[in-house]
């Protein structure tokens, strides 16, 4: 979305679109990016990092309190367009193609030629990072799906027991659980496979390690 709505302006003339259409896009791309990527996302990782903490409080064990996790900040929305951003823009490529100006590179430079992945990926792509700061504690997963429903991700602290972190469909995963003991550092290592028609399968990834804490 976002090649698409800067490639557009540049193309859009070529193959028959007004300034105004074009500007009404890159509006409607505008949103949808920041919906997308701003925030859902934040959504759900405050949605799991609260049900994760619900249950810590509830159920789990420790010596020192812990305060409830901050809300992932995002930055302000654009201006709202109308409902209908994807009707609009599937109309539009459709359009697009059809234009007489189109050709391969203008497809490619927007997007809108598929060009199918036949790789086979026996496990999923990941990568780790440590967000912390005063009321913050937890391990972002990034990973990339290839097609698949979602990863199944596996855990361990300190070179102990895998344990099962679950599915997750929606990237990225937010690893909030509390230090075994606060004032410790302590290494956790994660190992992902597939996720498909609410089973895990496939090979396990390469272990990753993060240090988390300190």
């Amino acid at each position: 979305m976002i090649n698409y709505r800067d490639k557009i302006a540049v193309h859009g003339p070529t193959v028959g679109l007004g300034a105004e259409e074009i500007a009404n896009t890159q509006r409607d791309l505008d949103f949808y990016i920041w919906m997308h990527r701003d925030r859902y996302p934040a959504s759900q990782a405050d949605a799991k990092a609260d049900t994760a903490y619900r249950v810590f409080m509830d159920s789990g064990t420790g010596v020192v309190p812990q305060p409830p996790p901050a809300h992932t900040p995002i930055p302000d929305p654009p201006p709202v367009p109308l409902p209908g951003i994807l009707t609009r823009l599937f109309a539009q490529v459709a359009r697009v193609k059809n234009g007489l100006g189109f050709n391969d590179y203008i497809g490619n430079e927007l997007g809108v030629i598929s060009n199918p992945d036949t790789t086979d990926y026996p496990w999923p792509d990941f990568s780790l990072d440590y967000e912390h700061g005063p009321d913050l504690h937890r391990v972002r997963i990034s990973f990339v799906k290839h097609g698949h429903d979602g990863v199944w991700i596996e855990s361990r602290i300190n070179g102990g027991e895998w344990v099962a972190l679950g599915a997750d469909n929606a990237k990225p995963h937010y690893d909030t659980r509390p230090l075994l003991d606060p004032a410790l550092p302590e290494v956790r290592e994660y190992r992902l496979r597939w996720w498909d028609k609410g089973e895990p399968n496939g090979e396990f990834s390469p272990p990753q390690k993060i240090v988390v804490g300190g």
